[in-house]
């Protein structure tokens, strides 16, 4: 009987020991991650946009480098790498160094869609970076021309319906956001349409004003002032709620397309490994800029709506949307080189 409570005190004092040893080894790693934060940043921060200047992407990693250089007393650069849909400024900051010195200001593509639509890809989207934070989201409307004989969603679908193919739909080119959103839409409504790809936004509104193409999937931006106008007509937008800036356009499901959703959303992310404390640091700061009546008023001029979410929601953000735009992709059949 002493062997065995022998035995067992001795179990558990080599538990305890394992025990202290494991706590002290968190401590400590807790207080390396403490000091990284403290120490950071030791230099000038790059934010790398792997688009053109100019665009929603570059205009929110402006806002976004202004705010975390006030804050953290240090230079903030924007620095725009654009090439292969984002992959050439997103793979630069995938092999940068994990110490929160180099960061990218991404999209949607950039973590979710590219994955599934490029044929090879230079990094692994998410096992290369860690989100810091995603700050606002771009919702999409459905548009048509002043021509178009339907003046709701629903006359729309019946108006498509009894022309099979014989309705033109215009996209920003194959395998852009206005693009996969017009085949989720076909999708959903039980509709063929004919896409038209053009070389971006612009012209695809265009020809939608001139009556060459019938519908557009897009943002709001590019088409306010002709919705305003007249010359063009919104359906319904690609929201699970109303547009405070649109209050009398219905979303999809109210005006008879439930479960069609579509928004690109922007943030921050940094390679992968960077500490915990230094992620968490810049969230908190850009969660502030998005709580500020101020930013709130850009956004709004924008056609933007804030998103504020912890790194680990942002985390489930894309996991979430994963399968969604997969699908979205698959169904279009196009793949990129």
């Amino acid at each position: 009987m002493s062997i065995i409570r022998t035995g067992f005190l001795g179990i558990c004092h080599l538990a305890f020991c394992v025990f202290v040893l494991a706590a002290a080894s968190t401590t400590k790693a807790q207080a390396q991650n403490a000091q990284q934060s403290l120490s950071w940043p030791k230099q000038s921060i790059r934010i790398v946009v792997p688009f053109a200047p100019g665009g929603t992407t570059d205009f929110l990693a402006r806002l976004s480098a202004e705010r975390l250089g006030a804050e953290l007393g240090q230079t903030v650069i924007v620095e725009n790498r654009p090439g292969a849909g984002g992959n050439v400024g997103a793979d630069a900051v995938a092999k940068a160094a994990p110490d929160g010195h180099t960061l990218a200001f991404i999209t949607t593509n950039n973590l979710v869609i590219n994955q599934f639509m490029f044929k090879s890809m230079p990094h692994d989207p998410i096992k290369a970076f860690a989100p810091v934070a995603v700050i606002a989201e771009a919702p999409q409307i459905l548009v048509v021309g002043k021509g178009v004989a339907a003046v709701n969603l629903r006359e729309f679908i019946a108006l498509a319906k009894s022309t099979p193919g014989g309705l033109n739909y215009a996209s920003a080119g194959l395998g852009s956001t206005p693009h996969l959103a017009a085949v989720q839409f076909e999708r959903l409504a039980g509709v063929k349409m004919t896409h038209v790809p053009y070389r971006g936004a612009a012209p695809a509104v265009s020809d939608l004003a001139s009556g060459q193409v019938q519908l557009l999937a897009v943002g709001v931006a590019p088409v306010a002032g002709l919705i305003e106008s007249g010359d063009l007509r919104a359906l319904a937008s690609a929201t699970k709620q109303r547009m405070s800036l649109l209050p009398n356009l219905p979303t999809a499901s109210e005006a008879g397309l439930p479960g069609y959703e579509s928004t690109t959303w922007f943030g921050l992310v940094a390679p992968a490994d960077t500490p915990i404390p230094v992620i968490d640091r810049m969230n908190a700061i850009l969660r502030s800029m998005v709580a500020d009546s101020k930013i709130k008023e850009r956004f709004d001029k924008a056609y933007l709506l804030p998103m504020s979410l912890s790194p680990e929601g942002f985390r489930k953000l894309i996991a979430d949307e994963l399968p969604i735009w997969e699908k979205a992709v698959r169904d279009t059949g196009v793949t990129m080189d």
